[in-house]
């Protein structure tokens, strides 16, 4: 294992990125708890307005719900039956959240994901702290917390970003047992340890991305007995510990059948070509462009100026940095290139690697152009207001066409007391009804519908989806003595609300 490298050692070019108290300058208050309250502030103004909508937010949101108040962590269930996509670890955050109150707003679903945004965004400060010195970590931060994709992701209710959060922890962990020369355990110990979170979080992903960067890192780098100094006795123990721990709970709830869905969910996503969302190999060269935005010039200058010097130090600290983010980045988007499934959404791991990578670029072009160094307070000011318009004036009306929420709120408003069914619709339009309506719904197709098998009684609610141009079925509804009270179309789909209750009063204009 290499001994750890101190700025004293970094490249020449490379004395800009000391931070201020490593020039002999005191301050008050420590440089990353500036980067903390200026990612809290973007993460808690993004989400003021979020809902739940017709994507996988809706869904997510109401297993987390379901998840609360049966008090089962170990079971993803969506509206009473078993949802195996992924283990547990991804809702519980949400759920923990959404169990503090019997009629939790939209805020408290989404807010977790916000605190796990900026969690990442700390710990890629740490990985550049680490591998360069604190204001190349810095740098980082600020980058990836006003990346486009990065800020997104972490206004939705998602369980992405707790894969995430669990990568860059890992990944933190393995830099920091690489880099330490003493005590290296107890930074690997975090290695292991985070990648199981990243399997109980989102299945065999969280597991590949962390151990095949760190392996090819260190074969690029060619230190091989590194690799022998990783502690794998140990380290396996304790990666094996928690997923054991939670494949005997599913094992004692329901038995090993479920155990083998999850692990076969991930493979078949990664090999099968009949995978859903499955895509060409090239699918991922766009979204990361504009996903990266403002910062995706910043790596192109980092290039031109390896070019530009053939002959790095190998001892270089940033260059060590540049050489992990690089490696960091490849691993993900081959890999993802390669999988069968493609989605826009699963490219969150390049995002830490691609701000480290902005990072080391711009401290280059500080490094030449001084003056730009000058402008860093006035563009983050700027980001941040630009930031606080997209969130306030453009994200939350587009979101909240797709929300699910008008339909569910006349629903609630309801006085009577009869039983509520869903009718046809999605994973999200069941999830969004478990969440507003804090409770598992019954579901009855269309044949119930029509020859009336179901609980009929007075107060009645159906909520119909999917049957847009069905006159035959909403004849026989209003035959039978339900009413309409709302009608709104989601992405094209129509959802009706119906009910027999003498009290119905419509709310919601179609």
């Amino acid at each position: 294992m290499n001994a750890a490298i101190t700025p004293e050692t970094s490249h020449p070019d490379f004395d800009i990125l000391e931070s201020p108290p490593e020039r002999g300058k005191k301050h008050k208050w420590p440089a990353w708890l500036f980067l903390l309250i200026f990612s809290l502030s973007l993460g808690t103004i993004s989400i003021l307005n979020c809902e739940p909508s017709i994507h996988d937010t809706a869904r997510v949101a109401g297993i987390a719900r379901e998840m609360a108040f049966t008090g089962n962590y170990f079971i993803p269930k969506l509206n009473g039956q078993n949802f195996l996509e992924y283990p547990s670890l991804g809702y519980v955050p949400i759920a923990l959240f959404l169990s503090t109150s019997n009629n939790p707003p939209d805020f408290l679903a989404v807010l977790p994901i916000a605190l796990l945004g900026a969690a990442t965004v700390l710990l890629t400060f740490l990985i550049g702290k680490v591998l360069a010195n604190e204001r190349a970590g810095l740098i980082a931060g600020f980058i990836l917390a006003t990346m486009s994709g990065f800020s997104i992701l972490h206004r939705r209710c998602l369980v992405d970003p707790m894969l995430l959060f669990f990568t860059v922890l890992s990944l933190y962990g393995f830099a920091a047992g690489y880099q330490a020369s003493s005590r290296r355990f107890r930074f690997l110990a975090i290695f292991y340890l985070a990648m199981a979170g990243g399997f109980l979080s989102k299945g065999l992903i969280g597991i590949a991305i962390p151990a095949a960067t760190a392996l090819l890192f260190l074969v690029v780098r060619r230190d091989f007995g590194a690799i022998r100094r990783l502690y794998l006795g140990r380290g396996i123990f304790l990666f094996l510990l928690p997923i054991a721990l939670w494949i005997g709970g599913v094992w004692w709830l329901e038995g090993p059948d479920l155990i083998k869905e999850v692990v076969r969910q991930s493979v078949w996503r990664f090999l099968s070509p009949s995978a859903e969302h499955s895509e060409p190999f090239y699918f991922y060269f766009i979204p990361v462009l504009l996903n990266t935005l403002p910062w995706t010039p910043l790596p192109l200058v980092w290039l031109w100026y390896r070019r530009r010097n053939s002959r790095p130090e190998k001892s270089s600290s940033p260059d060590l940095l540049a050489l992990f983010a690089l490696v960091w980045f490849l691993t993900v988007f081959v890999g993802l290139s390669i999988a069968s499934a493609k989605r826009t959404l699963y490219i969150a791991p390049l995002y830490p690697p691609a701000a480290l990578l902005a990072a080391f670029a711009w401290t280059r072009l500080c490094g030449k152009f001084p003056k730009v160094k000058r402008l860093e307070i006035y563009g983050m000011a700027i980001l941040f207001f630009a930031y606080i318009a997209v969130n306030f004036a453009i994200l939350p009306s587009s979101e909240k066409n797709d929300s699910f929420r008008p339909v569910f709120d006349v629903v609630r408003n309801q006085q009577a007391h009869g039983p509520i069914y869903l009718c046809g619709g999605s994973e999200s339009f069941q999830g969004a009804a478990v969440f507003y309506l804090g409770k598992i719904v019954p579901l009855c197709s269309r044949t119930d519908l029509m020859q009336r098998k179901f609980e009929a009684s007075s107060g009645t609610i159906l909520v119909i989806a999917s049957f847009p141009g069905d006159e035959q079925l909403h004849a026989n509804l209003r035959a039978n003595g339900f009413r309409l009270l709302a009608e709104k179309t989601v992405r094209k789909i129509p959802l009706r609300v119906y009910s027999n209750s003498p009290l119905s009063n419509p709310l919601l204009s179609p």
